[in-house]
């Protein structure tokens, strides 16, 4: 038993005593746990009977302070005082009954501390403390929460049994994938660093939370031996980690954070000593990194968030063994994040990368600060940006869908549970309908952080429903929130360093009455002149072939939006993007033009008229004809039909007649769908789906059981959109790798029900593993079959497709007759093959004056007759409706457009 000035010791096999009990007693040369063998002071050490006598009754006295931890501090102190005293009275005493108090005490305090259950006096403390624990053993029997914690303690289980497959292995901890065939090696080897945190976070959660609420010590034990393999192999010093992507020092702070602070108590004296010492050491290099303003992802990057709220867990986990290092960690933690907060989001709540990047910088930011809170610090959800953050969410929200406009290197996705401890931080209704609507978790803190904060809708809530976010520079305008209303976006702002950016200045994005119309091409941070981020991917103009200036991986345009407008009968923005064509901020040029403007209405509904958009661009290169081509993006899966000066889209609601499902309102509790088919060519076969979830609680409609043959089913969670979708089928919600060798000769295919709503339209079988499915040209295929030609049993029943969709029309004029078009835009970029449709006219001028309606009509409601007309220096369009025509005047000569007035 040794000491160190501080109470490290272990007394008859017990874990060290919690630093707030063993720091009672300040006085020099004094031991604070008074048990480990360390002297007073010089006439203290005269009297070897009374120092006996006072180590036997101050062990006692601390092994019953330990379980009286809840006393304050002035009771704490009283009672070692005392203990004190009582020591000084027995000088008198014989060495050989000091002696035997003391064993006495030892023996007593052993069970009195085993009697105690305790772990560790203030561990756990970062994703919840110990005083949670019994309420947590309650919500994970709970019906919603049971088959989350089910699958955490197999995956806990797993991780720490020798004959898994995803057994991890202490002395390999982390086996690293190949370079993929379309990424560089340098960027390969940037991203390890991500790979390591990830796969650490995920063991260490499932772990460390599984033993903390089953006691089972053989799981610690092992998480215990997977932490102090980590920090062997992977210091900071490591190259891998260091010259790594920044945020992925991030996910390992939080991998170090979860495992010291949930397994900290199965490790050895010497072992804690060197987990945290490593820890300390990716802390101060945190510290100095994030406040070197030479760093390319100060202030405004993600990572800012990333790092600085697993680097404050982990902070807040080692404050036992450096407190006051800790607390300055800490506060460096606390401030970098406000300067993110403050520098990253603008006034209206819009994060600077997208919806995507917010979540992602968020999600560490807030489990800090639910930390903090429970020590009674809520100063970071106090912060000014989550009062607005809501609103940008909700604008951001796609009618009728749960997910967010996929902008700038955002995917449509949904949000993470991150929404749900804000609802209960900021007593917030908003977020938590933003959860209920958008939120998608299975994770532990689903459970952790549940909370009875009612639902507010966005209109309740007061969100308007229109907005200008100015230091984004995007611009939103919306008639609600149900499938059946419209939404339309239009942005060109700022570029800031070195985010991540694409060369999109002027693209807008429309989605209404259930459907996606024009799309965005989502996540594509890269700078390859035919990549997705560049001007060709988006709904822009080109000149000649060429875009805006290259962005993306460190290159950024900037546009401003001129003017913006909202009224009752339209919203109103004007987009100048002429810089973005001419140079990016390392002065590579694009297209460069004279001008290039672009104004954008959305004309609100009225009773016998939906909305609508109209697009106007006022563009030119020089004195010269060119080639301009308008392009718009639309979904994928839709039908185009061209005619003279307009086309109309029509989305394929599923490949033939219907579609299978099971309604939520049966009775019955299973079904099945069988499909036989014939194979030609012997080969391994990955299995693809065109499905759907149907509304309804979130994550309780997403899955089937999947089985060919007589193989073993396994349960495949879906995608989980309220639009069709492909998805490839994969075991368990981890998506694991399926694929099916199959022979010569007759096969069965069997989708069973496993959650109502669910819904299935077509399969197809490929053996090219780069092959991705889409209608209506994957139905050419020989494995391709209807799910509604299956035989169908139980509750699985066939759904009928409407024949009246809805449908968009797009009317598009210009200088002279413009050529209509589409293609398939193919990227060129590290992500591989893709495919996104294009529609596109192309003129010949010297400045094109495109004029574009663009009309989302619901399933019944008739077109409108439009009418282009030049009178005078003016381009006019008018929008006829059965009761009113919409008159829309652009001025060539000084370059305005209103929106007429008429009886």
């Amino acid at each position: 038993m040794k000491c160190a000035h501080v109470c490290e010791g272990w007394v008859a096999g017990l874990p060290r005593l919690g630093a707030r009990l063993v720091r009672f007693d300040s006085h020099p040369g004094r031991c604070p746990g008074l048990i480990c063998g360390c002297p007073f002071g010089a006439e203290e050490r005269r009297e070897s009977d009374t120092v006996c006598a006072r180590r036997a009754i101050s062990g006692l006295a601390l092994q019953i302070g330990v379980l009286l931890a809840s006393l304050t501090r002035r009771v704490a102190v009283f009672l070692y005082s005392l203990t004190c005293r009582v020591a000084v009275l027995l000088h008198s005493l014989t060495r050989r009954v000091a002696v035997y108090l003391c064993s006495l005490a030892l023996r007593v305090g052993v069970l009195l501390t085993l009697g105690a259950g305790m772990v560790q006096a203030d561990s756990p403390q970062v994703l919840f403390d110990r005083s949670q624990i019994p309420e947590l053993r309650e919500r994970i029997a709970r019906p919603e929460f049971a088959p989350i914690w089910v699958r955490i303690l197999k995956d806990a289980e797993a991780y720490c049994d020798p004959q898994s497959p995803r057994y991890a292995d202490p002395g390999d901890p982390y086996p690293l994938p190949e370079k993929g065939a379309y990424m560089s090696q340098s960027r390969h080897n940037a991203l390890l660093v991500h790979r390591v945190g990830r796969t650490l976070t995920d063991r260490m959660e499932a772990i460390g939370v599984a033993y903390q609420l089953t006691g089972r010590r053989e799981l610690g034990r092992h998480g215990a031996k997977l932490l102090l393999a980590t920090i062997e192999k992977y210091p900071i010093t490591n190259p891998l980690i260091s010259k790594g992507f920044a945020g992925g020092r991030g996910d390992v702070m939080r991998g170090l954070a979860m495992g010291y602070d949930l397994l900290s108590d199965q490790l050895g004296d010497d072992e804690r000593r060197a987990v945290a010492s490593a820890c300390a050491d990716y802390l101060d290099f945190f510290v100095e990194e994030f406040n070197n303003p030479k760093s390319w992802w100060y202030e405004v990057h993600n990572y800012n968030g990333v790092n600085g709220g697993s680097a404050g867990c982990l902070a807040l986990a080692l404050s036992d063994v450096y407190p006051d290092r800790s607390q300055a960690w800490t506060a460096e933690c606390v401030k970098i994040i406000d300067r993110w907060l403050r520098k990253g989001f603008d006034e209206q709540g819009a994060y600077y990368e997208g919806v995507g990047y917010s979540g992602y910088g968020l999600a560490n930011t807030v489990l800090f600060a639910d930390a903090l809170s429970r020590r009674g610090d809520g100063s970071l959800f106090d912060h000014p940006v989550f009062g607005k953050l809501g609103e940008y969410y909700a604008l951001s929200l796609l009618p009728g869908e749960r997910v967010f406009d996929a902008r700038n290197d955002s995917s449509y996705s949904g949000s993470n549970v991150t929404l749900l401890k804000l609802a209960a931080a900021r007593n917030s209704g908003l977020y938590r309908w933003l959860w209920d609507n958008t939120g998608s978790d299975n994770s532990f803190l689903r459970i952790l952080w549940d909370n009875r904060v009612a639902p507010v809708e966005p209109s309740a809530a007061g969100v308007p429903r229109a907005q200008h976010f100015r230091g984004r520079g995007l611009c939103i305008w919306r008639t609600g929130w149900t499938d059946r209303d419209v939404m339309f976006s239009i942005e060109a702002g700022p570029y800031y360093p070195v985010t991540h950016n694409q060369a999109d200045k002027g693209h807008f994005t429309l989605y209404g009455v259930g459907h996606r119309w024009a799309v965005d091409t989502g996540y594509a941070n890269e700078h390859e002149p035919k990549g997705r981020g560049q001007t060709v991917g988006h709904s822009c103009v080109l000149v000649d072939g060429v875009g805006q200036a290259i962005s993306g991986a460190g290159s950024g345009t900037n546009g401003t939006i001129a003017r913006y407008e909202n009224n009752d009968r339209y919203g109103y923005a004007l987009a100048d993007c002429t810089e973005a064509y001419n140079r990016n901020n390392r002065g590579t040029p694009g297209a460069v033009v004279e001008k290039a403007k672009r104004h954008a209405l959305l004309v609100y509904p009225r009773s016998d008229s939906p909305a609508y958009a109209v697009v106007v661009d006022d563009i030119g290169k020089d004195d010269q004809p060119h080639d301009f081509t308008w392009q718009m993006m639309y979904a994928d899966q839709t039908a185009v039909t061209i005619g003279d000066g307009r086309a109309t889209f029509e989305p394929i609601e599923t490949s033939g007649e219907g579609y299978v499902d099971t309604p939520f309102d049966s009775r019955q509790r299973d079904g099945a769908c069988v499909l036989d088919f014939a194979i030609d060519s012997p080969g391994e076969y990955a299995l693809w789906a065109r499905v759907r979830v149907q509304d309804g609680e979130p994550g309780q409609a997403d899955s089937f059981y999947v089985q060919m043959d007589e193989n073993n089913r396994i349960d495949w969670h879906m995608p989980r959109t309220g639009t069709w979708i492909w998805g490839k089928v994969g075991a368990g919600v981890k998506h694991e790798p399926v694929s099916y060798e199959l022979a010569d000769g007759k096969h069965r295919l069997t989708l069973q029900m496993r959650e109502p709503g669910a819904q299935v339209d077509c399969v197809v079988l490929a053996s090219d593993p780069r092959f991705a499915p889409k209608l209506p040209a994957v139905a050419e295929q020989p494995l391709f079959l209807e799910a509604e030609a299956g035989r169908l049993s139980g509750a699985m029943r066939m759904v009928r497709t409407e024949r009246v969709k809805p449908r968009l029309v797009v009317h598009i004029d210009a200088a002279s007759k413009p050529a209509l078009s589409t293609d398939v835009f193919e990227p060129e970029d590290y992500h591989g093959p893709a495919e996104f449709p294009r529609f596109r006219a192309t003129v010949r001028e010297v400045e094109p004056r495109f004029f574009a309606v663009l009309l989302p009509l619901p399933a019944g409601v008739e077109e409108p007759e439009v009418k282009f007309e030049s009178d005078a220096g003016k381009r006019i369009v008018r929008v006829g409706w059965p009761e009113h025509v919409d008159v829309l005047e652009w001025s060539v000569s000084d370059g305005t457009v209103n929106l007429l007035k008429l009886p």
